[in-house]
């Protein structure tokens, strides 16, 4: 699935000046816009939130049952939190390694998890970052939508060890008025950069990068579609 026209010297240069970078092109681009295409149209998507310091999942039926009176009190709970630099909001379909799925495309996304975990992908993952211990990835499809958005943070986490974060965007011609950012900060909380999604294009950063994705603005003209999750070094 790699291109294999990626200039690997080149790359880990590249991330070792600030200890992340932007690979455009990463995956040869029919497998790329596969995943595209399913993630777009076929993906079972939960919600995925944060609320009174709990991360929690409710399916689209479980949000649709919802009456207008709950629906409106757990939008004033969660932007309360958000106010406050607190949280997330945005649809997420978790994928779980060895998890047997009958539909082909479903199958596909899972084998591109597979993939994201093979020997291959961990030896170009090692040689970009010049992290050699990491071992194994763990892997959600993320679909970021009007009014949803992921606070700021970092991604420290000591077991398992996490080493590196890492966003395979799908998206294609996003605008970056619309917002779903990728934003970097100083330790202090003063803005960086941002990057905007992009298609086929592998985010790779340090997990002690401060960082966040900006809300996405109700004009949006579509989903911010991407695979995201860590790569971990042995326990």
């Amino acid at each position: 699935m790699l291109n294999p026209a990626l200039d690997r010297d080149a790359l880990a240069e590249q991330y070792r000046r600030d200890q992340r970078i932007a690979i455009d092109n990463v995956l040869q681009e029919d497998h790329a816009e596969r995943v595209r295409a399913i993630c777009s149209s076929k993906v079972p998507f939960d919600f995925a939130y944060a609320l009174e310091g709990t991360n929690r999942v409710a399916s689209l039926q479980e949000m649709g049952e919802l009456d207008a009176t709950t629906k409106a009190e757990l939008s004033k709970a969660l932007l309360q939190e958000a106010t406050k630099g607190i949280g997330f909001l945005y649809c997420r379909y978790e994928v779980k390694r060895g998890t047997p799925v009958s539909d082909p495309d479903l199958q596909f996304l899972h084998e591109v998890v597979e993939y994201i975990n093979s020997k291959e992908m961990l030896d170009f993952v090692k040689q970009v970052s010049g992290r050699n211990d990491v071992v194994s990835a763990d892997a959600q499809y993320t679909r970021y939508s009007a009014g949803q958005y992921l606070t700021r943070h970092r991604d420290v986490v000591d077991r398992p060890p996490r080493r590196l974060a890492y966003v395979l965007g799908f998206t294609r011609n996003w605008h970056p008025d619309w917002g779903g950012l990728l934003q970097f900060y100083e330790d202090n909380g003063t803005p960086r950069d941002a990057w905007a999604p992009a298609f086929n294009r592998l985010v790779l950063f340090d997990v002690r990068h401060v960082h966040a994705v900006t809300y996405v603005a109700p004009f949006a003209g579509a989903a911010r579609l991407s695979l995201t999750g860590w790569y971990y070094a042995e326990v």
